[in-house]
């Protein structure tokens, strides 16, 4: 029925949260998936093409990034891998800390924080869940206008959200600075599938940082990270040419 479906069917890990394969409309992404030796997997009817196989830093790459300087493009790669470890574990780790480790925030801090959730009836894991299921239904509402006046109207609703929670004192404004940061974190990522993801294990770290903390949020790390490394698309290491490291390529 469409290219996501037979994604689907064909993959190696078809219970992993992370895409596989690398879908995209736009032909110069195609012509330059091909270029790099992948396969290019197009189906009748539907305007998305399957490209494999892939690693993990391919979805942080754009067609675009070729025709920049050399010297701008591992920048604007490392911003899109900080964008997704922000993107992760921010939220977690914000709840980590002022849960159970808050002694390891600076003094001139700590007290203005303090003083932000002393009026907060709410934990700290209840605040950030609700501000981030609040942002998720936002981002899921906004496909469903048109692009212009879903974008104002996903503006206007996170602005309008963010006042009136401070305001009547639902959450503290460290934590809607902590969700902000996190959308646009999530934004930058250049692949909808691995935002897709990437939502998918913030909840899941959030969750492991409110049992255990700052070990909850390492635990869900090094498990994703090994399962980065153990992971195929077509027989290829996922998590390649970093692991197993290959300083160039053959031709």
């Amino acid at each position: 029925m469409g290219a996501g479906h037979l994604e689907t069917l064909i993959k190696d890990f078809p219970r992993s949260p992370f895409p596989q394969f690398q879908a995209t409309t736009r032909p110069d992404q195609a012509i330059s998936s091909l270029l790099a030796g992948k396969f290019l997997i197009l189906l009748e009817g539907t305007p998305v093409a399957l490209c494999a196989p892939v690693s993990f830093f391919d979805f942080f790459t754009q067609p675009d990034d070729p025709n920049l300087n050399w010297l701008f493009r591992p920048f604007i790669r490392f911003l899109r891998l900080l964008a997704a470890g922000l993107a992760v574990f921010l939220p977690a780790l914000y709840v980590a800390i002022i849960s159970f480790h808050f002694y390891i925030i600076p003094v001139y801090f700590l007290m203005p924080l303090a003083e932000t959730r002393l009026q907060v009836p709410f934990p700290p894991i209840v605040e950030v869940l609700f501000f981030e299921t609040m942002v998720e239904l936002l981002r899921e509402s906004a496909p469903r206008f048109t692009s212009h006046l879903g974008t104002s109207i996903g503006i206007m609703a996170g602005i309008l959200l963010s006042l009136t929670a401070i305001s009547t004192k639902m959450v503290s404004s460290v934590t809607v600075i902590v969700s902000m940061v996190t959308l646009i974190a999530s934004l930058i990522l250049p692949a909808y599938d691995l935002g897709l993801s990437a939502r998918i294990l913030k909840f899941t770290a959030l969750f492991f940082a409110a049992l255990f903390g700052v070990l909850g949020l390492v635990v869900t790390a090094s498990v994703t990270f090994a399962h980065l490394v153990t992971l195929e698309s077509l027989g290829q290491p996922y998590f390649q040419p970093l692991i197993p490291f290959k300083l160039g390529k053959k031709h």
